[in-house]
């Protein structure tokens, strides 16, 4: 089962669609500039091209590659009759349901991986651990926020060293109280 735009999808689905939007999830889960410049948008848009592209200091030529491909992927409207052109995105929330669990892909995990471009103790994580590391980390900051766990304690149950455990939930815990503005996961989990 699978949400997009607040639709529940089940039952009669079109298998070629369904593994084109995994497929999108998977491109934003994985390649941080890609997902920098979707949280930015989601976070500010609609919003101006040439905004994005000053903000982020991204080149031309990047700025629309990226931008075609989120269009490509069915996440991106752009509004050409308005002058300039504006774009928008839409929040993804999708849910895997696997042997180990159920897991979801919401903007604020985008975000994480999107972070890595601007913050180092996030890029080093991912580096040495994986992307898969880093959500097990979002899912304990969450915890930590919460009250439920210390960060030492969620450090040593990512099973990595508790310096480098608490310094990525650190760094997290500013992800997620910036995309309370942006996903209505986070701000339901903080409610």
């Amino acid at each position: 089962m699978s949400t997009k735009n607040g639709r529940v999808v089940e039952g009669n689905v079109d298998p070629e669609e369904t593994v084109n939007e995994f497929l999108s999830i998977a491109a934003l889960v994985t390649e941080p500039n890609l997902a920098r410049l979707y949280t930015y948008i989601l976070g500010h848009g609609p919003v101006e091209i040439e905004t994005i592209k000053a903000d982020l200091g991204l080149p031309h030529s990047t700025t629309y590659k990226y931008i075609g491909r989120l269009e490509e992927m069915g996440v991106l409207t752009r509004y050409d009759e308005q002058r300039p052109t504006t774009v928008a995105v839409d929040a993804i929330h999708v849910q895997l349901d696997t042997e180990h669990g159920t897991v979801a892909v919401t903007p604020v995990l985008v975000a994480a991986i999107g972070r890595q471009v601007d913050i180092e103790d996030i890029r080093v994580f991912v580096e040495r651990q994986g992307v898969p590391k880093l959500a097990a980390a979002l899912h304990y900051t969450y915890r930590v926020n919460v009250g439920e766990l210390t960060q030492r304690t969620a450090a040593n149950k990512l099973d990595v060293h508790p310096v480098e455990g608490m310094t990525v939930i650190s760094a997290l815990q500013d992800v997620i109280e910036d995309a309370t503005e942006y996903d209505s996961v986070v701000e339901a989990a903080d409610e």
